[in-house]
């Protein structure tokens, strides 16, 4: 099953690992002498480490994930670009290794510059506590962040109806319990290929209008709600569509 996030940001409070700071200033220069095109700030002003929670039509689960700002012009920038390897320690001890995931979606324009993890269906809700990030350069740690994290989940768009018009969709749904202000939905199209389709709507939105899909006849994918707020999120169950 596939999960999407889109990207955002959460402001939390992050440290930096003083014993690596001439890592850090050694990377920076490097990464000038590629040809960045923005000057790279300190890293905890410039990466958001998140744990999020997952409330799915068929179970609960886990997501951890870094971004970066937002601030850069190339996709192939910030402090996270250089990495090999980031490792999330959870407050029990457990590790677990991120995947990078940079690109940008063709359709919505959003660009994603990250790490993450997207936990098992029913793997359960993230622990309450202390989450260690750990950056890594091949196995020398160059930076840490730790953050504090309290479970939090709302409920689960439903009742979902679409419409085709031409290249167009409009999607209807019901919204989920504890849907407030600051929060938002994303309606996703899955295709077959593996690419994304998907546009952002406000937290009070019970439909939505996609034109213009870079679609054709007989295209497959799979529709899909979801609830996003800082801190998680929920979605509803995956709809076959042939796009006609």
């Amino acid at each position: 099953m596939v999960f999407l996030l889109l990207l955002i940001v959460s402001f939390a409070g992050c440290i930096e690992n003083s014993d690596n700071s001439q890592n850090y200033r050694d990377i920076n220069k490097s990464v000038s002498e590629q040809g960045d095109v923005h000057e790279n700030p300190k890293p905890e002003n410039d990466i958001y480490p998140e744990v999020w929670s997952m409330n799915g039509y068929d179970g609960q689960g886990y997501e951890y994930k870094v971004n970066c700002g937002s601030d850069y012009v190339v996709l192939e920038t910030c402090f996270l670009w250089n990495l090999t390897n980031v490792i999330v320690v959870s407050p029990n001890g457990t590790e677990f290794e991120l995947n990078k995931d940079f690109n940008i979606n063709n359709y919505s324009g959003e660009v994603t510059r990250r790490w993450v993890l997207y936990g098992p269906v029913g793997g359960g809700l993230p622990s309450s506590g202390e989450y260690s990030f750990n950056y890594y350069i091949d196995d020398e740690i160059i930076f840490m962040q730790n953050i504090d994290y309290e479970p939090e989940t709302i409920g689960i768009p439903k009742d979902i109806k679409w419409n085709l018009d031409g290249k167009n969709i409009t999607v209807n749904w019901t919204p989920p319990e504890g849907m407030k202000p600051g929060m938002w939905y994303k309606v996703l199209l899955f295709q077959e290929n593996g690419h994304v389709i998907s546009d952002v709507f406000d937290w009070n939105a019970k439909s939505a209008r996609m034109d213009d899909l870079p679609l054709k006849h007989g295209d497959k994918f799979t529709l899909n709600v979801a609830a996003y707020f800082r801190g998680g999120y929920s979605y509803s169950d995956y709809f076959p569509v042939t796009f006609i």
